[in-house]
């Protein structure tokens, strides 16, 4: 099975117990600034949970206010570099950086005990600058809590599972989305936990769904206001479907006291990261025998959901295991990204999507339409649409990190951001003086 990112980041974990070595972070990149303020990012290291490095923002109101922005810049930096690119280091994980902007996002309270060393003032083009020298530390327990939580973010996803069971006995039993005793869904949940998945709670989820009979015959029809409940709750991956089980025909058991039933599943997974996607659809059948018919019908549910005893491949749990472990690590590797823009020129966007590469870990820009009122761009970046919409509107007024900014002295605002979509707008008015 090919190597996941849970794996491969265990080795970043035991590093960061250690803590004895002096960890050296490779400078560059950060501001695109580079040396205008007569700083780099060059010789940045993390020593025994000590952190030094370079942050900056423009000068607008006040040089305190400047001076919080400039330090909360250096601690995205020092999360970056002595985080990211260590465990990227040590691991191989090309995207390190981007996986720290993931962190960041979740972790801001990281850089403790800040104590700034030097201070510094340049003019870039019209906007003066305050880049200072700032001192962190980090305690072991958070090194060591934040390796765990990047294992988290690039591992194995987060899944909620929404299986509606409906059972052909006298009476008729139906297990919704939301039932405690459904034996699909609790079997499902066992096996992915068993194997380092984490299981989101899908009750809440559940409840909103007003018709889900049709949702369970029909997942593909499953609809945005649905998938934007799940991944507000935390999900990455929704697995959706209905298990139909009725009577078979016993004649082979005939005389004895042996009922019969025959489980017939039909399962999606679909992933709610970016635009979505269709991981795999899941169709079986599978029988089961019992003295009572109730008893008969969930063993043939069991054996639909975990696989039969004879130890053959198969069941929804194993179908559900190797597609994630198959797709996930490219998914979130190049997670595609509609991107909204309104205020950009032709000129201004180009300039921005060279920005986007060059200080956002954007992989890619592809332009979907364009038109004086708004540009319509695919990007992919290397993690979640939350973390590259923290770091555009972090930003969003500093033209050493985003050049376009500079031009008509304009400013960034995210205007919203969701599981698939980014939508920003430049506006002008902000002061260049």
């Amino acid at each position: 099975m090919r190597r996941t990112y849970r794996n491969i980041l265990l080795a970043g974990l035991t590093l960061a117990l250690s803590m004895t070595a002096l960890w050296t972070c490779a400078g560059g990149g950060g501001s695109s600034s580079g040396g205008q303020g007569g700083g780099s990012t060059e010789g940045v290291t993390c020593s025994n949970g000590q952190i030094t490095v370079w942050g900056e923002a423009p000068i607008f109101t006040s040089i305190a206010s400047a001076r919080d922005k400039a330090k909360e810049d250096a601690c995205r930096k020092a999360v970056e570099k002595c985080l990211g690119e260590e465990v990227a280091s040590v691991t191989g994980v090309s995207d390190g950086q981007s996986i720290a902007n993931e962190l960041f996002t979740q972790a801001r309270g990281i850089c403790k005990n800040d104590q700034i060393v030097d201070e510094q003032q340049y003019d870039l083009d019209t906007v003066k600058m305050l880049k200072i020298f700032v001192r962190f530390q980090v305690s072991q327990s958070d090194i060591r809590n934040s390796i765990n939580t990047m294992r988290e973010l690039v591992g194995n996803p987060k899944v909620m599972v929404l299986i509606r069971e409906e059972y052909d006995l006298p009476p008729k039993r139906v297990e919704g989305f939301a039932s405690r005793n459904s034996v699909s869904a609790s079997l499902l949940r066992e096996s992915l936990v068993s194997k380092g998945y984490t299981v989101l709670d899908a009750s809440s989820v559940a409840r909103a769904i007003s018709n889900e009979e049709y949702f369970a015959e029909n997942p593909a029809a499953l609809t945005d206001e649905i998938k934007d409940a799940a991944a507000r709750a935390g999900a990455d991956v929704l697995i959706i479907g209905r298990i139909q089980v009725s009577p078979q025909n016993i004649s082979a058991l005939r005389g004895s006291d042996f009922k019969s039933y025959r489980a017939q599943g039909n399962v999606q997974i679909q992933t709610l990261w970016g635009y979505g996607k269709l991981l795999g659809e899941f169709t079986g059948t599978e029988p089961g025998a019992q003295v009572e018919a109730l008893a008969a019908a969930r063993a043939a549910v069991q054996k639909l959901v975990a696989g039969r005893d004879s130890g053959r491949a198969g069941g929804l749990a194993d179908f559900v295991h190797k597609r994630l472990s198959d797709e996930w690590a490219m998914i979130t590797r190049n997670n595609q990204i509609k991107m909204t823009i309104v205020g950009l020129d032709q000129a201004e966007a180009g300039v921005f999507k060279d920005n986007l590469i060059e200080a956002a870990s954007v992989k890619k820009v592809d332009e979907i339409s364009f038109s004086p009122q708004q540009a319509v761009w695919d990007v992919y970046y290397p993690g979640r649409s939350f973390a590259l919409s923290d770091t555009l509107g972090f930003y969003g007024e500093n033209p050493a990190m985003f050049s376009v900014l500079k031009m008509n002295c304009k400013r960034l605002e995210v205007l919203g951001v969701d599981r698939g979509e980014i939508r920003l707008r430049f506006s002008s008015g902000r002061s260049c003086n």
